[in-house]
């Protein structure tokens, strides 16, 4: 009995962990489970971290090359391919956009495009004008676009290779001056972390020192003829069409000297002291010859007789620069008398010829003309005697309006430049031939033909700033000379500053040394293969000349520091 009741109670009251058998599993594996998935989201967040990291880390190592890549090739561009900064590279046929399109858009025809710099205002063209057909005969000599894709337009960065870098556009904005470079760097590898860079610069001519020209034009044919100063005597051709530089004599995209010297037509046994370069140049204006006064009263007004345009503040400097005058011209003389036939009066020129009455200058009652500008001073600082001070040529001189210049033999015409400087602007043609001459004389005792001031000149020889020869204005629609200054034989032109930028000038044959001692500026200058014809350039004729004469040189593009930067983390 005992023992049922037992078994009775046992089945009626079972022991307590009798009904827990089984619960522990679940909890363990509901656990487990819980701890797996808190794991697999920590181990993937960190992969996330790591991925990001390493994404973070190749972008800013694309934006490195991107950066790498812009300095490169802003330095090819301020190097040999210059020329390319005023021209825009933003092809239209880009296959990356669909439909395909340049890189560089207006802004306001997409202004919400992620990326796209601001380029609102500017006139962005879709154009590819980094190409031998844009460039035709500005190309400088031994230029080459051969290698345009594998040097500037793509490159790498580092050894090994770190990385890739394409231009993808340059916008020249002429309005403004400036130039807009978008470079796009990616890592290698087909690794898919990339960056963009978008530099914008202001585009500036800068003058290279030294290269003041001695013969400029824009077509030169030297010859045998001698072009000598160490320091001036630069042969310098402004047309790299018509001063060709033979492709054998260029190595690594620049000229040999001799590509130079045959460019230029030098023949074997012409000199040429100075640097000889075919390049653009920053010349003066060319200046406009005062209006013609003939032999009437405006050509000798007496000082106390002021011009209506001059100030108040100048009269006394009006006074004293034109002393020596004692009056002045309001134009430039165009009379040149000849003596008449028989009982007819001299006949007015407007030429000087061997037969022209006096071929001596300034005539009695001829006067200086003063510029009417009041911003040009009457005087300056002396640039060849520190301390003193000249009356300013660029404001006084002696001016006369000449259609030809002709003479023979030995007919020679004298400038006497001792107290005013004196200008020709001569209209038509100036031939000398023989031993005919155009004399400049000086006075020993004046201040601008001292020992200090003659450039090395023989005593009585004025110093050939003191007396200039303009020609024609500069004709830019007609590539044929309009005038001909030519020295035949013995003749020279003596110690004179030509600027003649539509004339052809040359010497066949010279005797004379110097022919010419001066510079000589013109549109082409036809040479001779006699050996005896010289130019002589003196070491401070630029400084003599003065104001944009002493700054003429040649300029070359440049770029300047970066005026705006942007990185773009995606285009």
């Amino acid at each position: 009995m005992i023992k049922k009741l037992v078994r009775s109670l046992k089945r009626r009251y079972p022991h307590p962990g009798y009904r827990q058998r089984g619960f522990t599993l679940p909890l363990v594996l509901g656990m487990g489970l819980i701890m797996i998935v808190v794991a697999l989201t920590l181990i993937s967040r960190s992969q996330l971290d790591v991925s990001t990291a390493s994404l973070q880390k190749q972008t800013q190592q694309a934006f490195a090359v991107a950066e790498g890549g812009m300095a490169r090739t802003l330095g090819l561009l301020n190097g040999n391919y210059q020329i390319l900064l005023r021209r825009t590279y933003n092809p239209a046929t880009n296959t990356n956009f669909n439909p395909p399109r340049p890189y560089l858009i207006d802004r306001s025809t997409d202004a919400t495009k992620i990326g796209q710099p601001n380029t609102s205002g500017l006139n962005v063209p879709a154009v590819n004008q980094w190409t031998a057909a844009s460039l035709g005969s500005d190309a400088p000599p031994c230029f080459t676009l051969d290698n345009l894709n594998t040097i500037v337009l793509n490159g790498t960065i580092g050894t090994p290779v770190q990385g890739n870098y394409r231009i993808l556009s340059y916008l020249y904005d002429a309005p403004t001056q400036t130039g807009h470079l978008l470079i796009e760097g990616r890592l290698p590898n087909n690794s898919p972390a990339n960056a963009f860079i978008l530099q914008k610069m202001v585009i500036t001519d800068r003058s290279v020192p030294a290269n003041f020209p001695g013969l400029l034009a824009q077509s030169i044919n030297l010859g045998n003829n001698d072009v000598f100063g160490t320091v001036n005597g630069n042969v310098i051709c402004t047309n790299p069409a018509n001063c060709v530089v033979p492709q054998a004599e260029c190595q690594n995209g620049q000229p040999t000297q001799q590509g130079l010297r045959s460019a230029v037509g030098a023949l074997n046994n012409a000199i040429i002291e100075g640097t000889i370069a075919i390049n653009k140049i920053n010349l003066p204006p060319f200046p406009s010859a005062p209006n013609a006064v003939g032999g009437s009263v405006l050509g000798s007004v007496p000082l106390t007789t002021l011009p209506s345009w001059l100030p108040t503040s100048q009269v006394t400097d009006f006074q004293q620069a034109l002393q020596a005058a004692g009056g002045y011209s309001q134009g430039a003389y165009a009379n040149f008398p000849v003596p008449g036939i028989g009982n007819n009066p001299p006949q007015d020129r407007p030429d000087i010829t061997g037969n022209t009455s006096n071929l001596t200058f300034p005539r009695p009652g001829d006067r200086p003309y003063v510029d009417p500008n009041p911003n040009i001073p009457f005087f300056i600082p002396d640039p060849l005697r520190p301390g003193e001070r000249i009356v300013n040529p660029e404001k006084v001189y002696y001016a006369y309006r000449i259609r030809n210049i002709n003479l023979s033999g030995n007919e020679k015409v004298t400038f006497n430049t001792s107290n005013y400087a004196i200008r020709l602007y001569v209209s038509g043609d100036i031939s000398l031939s023989g031993q005919a001459g155009i004399d400049n004389t000086c006075s020993p005792n004046s201040s601008t033909c001292g020992t200090g001031a003659n450039m090395g000149l023989p005593s009585g020889v004025g110093t050939p700033d003191r007396l200039r020869i303009y020609g024609n204005p500069p004709d830019p629609n007609n590539s044929t000379p309009d005038q001909s200054f030519t020295l035949s034989g013995g003749s020279t032109a003596g110690s004179v500053f030509i600027y003649a930028p539509d004339a052809q000038v040359g010497i066949n044959g010279g005797s004379r040394e110097p022919d010419i001692f001066g510079a000589v500026w013109a549109k082409t200058w036809n040479g001779s293969s006699s050996n005896n014809a010289e130019i002589r350039v003196p070491d401070r004729l630029p400084e003599a000349l003065g104001g944009e004469y002493a700054n003429a040189s040649i300029v070359v593009a440049r770029t300047t520091e970066a005026s705006n930067w942007n990185r773009l983390a995606q285009y």
